[in-house]
C-alpha cells in the first residue's frame, strides 16, 4: 500500500467537479494521485497478470479510502435491528420517488439531453467541424491552435463536461437534504447537502458562462442556446432557493471562509 501524502487535503475530491485536468489541485489529493498511478500501471511493462493483480490492490485501496472519507456520513446497519432496518430503507425509496418527481429533476434531464443534441448536430455542422475535430483528436497538431480557436474549443468543452454532471449533482444535493436533521450537529459551512447544491450551482453557473460565450462568438444560434441558457437559469433558482446557504459551504482546499459566491 502508497503512503498518503500528508500534503494531500482530506476529502477535497468529495466537492469538486471532477475535472481534474483544469483542477489546480491535484498535487493535494489523493483520489487523483491513486488514478494517476494506476494510469502508470496500465502504461507499464508489465504483463497483463501482474497489471490486473496491481490495480486490484490499487482500487482496493481506493475504495477503503473513499469509504473513510464517508464513514461519519453514514448509518451502522449493524446497530439496528431488522424492522428498523426495513423502515430506514423504505425512507429511502420514499426520498427516491420523492426526487424523481421533484421538477429540478425533469429539468435538469431536460437540459442534459438537449444540450447534448445540441452538440450532436453541431458536429455535422461545416462552422464547428473543425472545432471538434482538434476537440476529439487524440494527435499532436504541428501548429497550435489559435487564442480564438482554443477559446471556442474551451467553451465547447465546458458544455460538454457538465451537462450530465448538473442532472447528478442536483439529484445528489437532495439526497443528502433528505437526511437534514443530522446535519443540524454541523455548521452551515460544513453540512453535506450544502456542499453538493454548491457544486451543482458551480457547474450551472459554468455551464451559463459557456453558452454565453458560444452565443457571443456565433450570431446565428440564439435560437438554439436562449433555451438551454433559460433551463440553466431556472435550474439555477431552483437550487437556490431549494438550498438557500449553499453558497457559505467551505469546500475544502477550493473555498475560503470569506467567500459567499463563486
Amino acid at each position: 500500500m502508497s503512503v498518503p501524502n500528508p500534503n494531500n487535503i482530506p476529502g477535497i475530491f468529495n466537492w469538486c467537479d471532477r475535472w481534474c485536468e483544469r483542477c489546480p489541485m491535484t498535487a493535494r489529493c489523493t483520489l487523483y494521485q491513486q488514478e494517476q498511478e494506476d494510469r502508470a500501471i496500465l502504461e507499464s511493462d508489465l504483463s497483463q497478470e501482474e497489471k490486473m493483480e496491481k490495480i486490484r490492490e490499487k482500487l482496493t485501496e481506493t475504495l477503503e479510502m473513499l469509504g473513510d472519507s464517508e464513514e461519519e456520513f453514514e448509518m451502522d446497519f449493524d446497530e439496528i435491528d431488522e424492522e428498523e432496518q426495513e423502515e430506514v430503507m423504505h425512507e429511502q425509496e420514499i426520498n427516491e420517488i420523492k426526487i424523481d418527481i421533484h421538477p429540478i429533476s425533469d429539468l435538469s434531464e431536460s437540459y442534459m439531453k438537449e444540450s447534448m443534441e445540441w452538440l450532436r448536430k453541431k458536429r455535422k455542422d461545416p462552422v464547428f467541424i473543425p472545432y471538434f475535430d482538434i476537440m476529439y483528436s487524440e494527435e499532436k497538431f504541428p501548429i497550435p491552435p489559435s487564442k480564438e480557436i482554443s477559446k471556442v474549443i474551451n467553451l465547447l468543452e465546458t458544455v460538454q463536461w457538465y451537462q450530465t454532471m448538473i442532472p447528478v449533482k442536483c439529484r445528489s444535493a437532495f439526497n443528502y437534504l433528505a437526511d437534514k436533521s443530522f446535519w443540524d450537529d454541523y455548521p452551515v459551512e460544513e453540512r453535506g447537502y450544502n456542499g453538493t447544491a454548491k457544486v451543482a450551482l458551480l457547474c450551472v453557473d459554468n455551464s451559463i458562462k459557456a453558452w454565453k460565450g458560444l452565443l457571443f462568438w456565433s450570431n446565428n444560434e440564439e435560437d438554439s442556446i436562449m433555451p438551454l441558457i433559460e433551463k440553466l437559469i431556472e435550474i439555477k433558482h431552483m437550487m437556490e432557493s431549494e438550498f438557500p446557504d449553499a453558497y457559505l459551504f467551505i469546500r475544502p482546499g477550493f473555498d475560503k471562509k470569506e467567500d459567499e459566491s463563486f
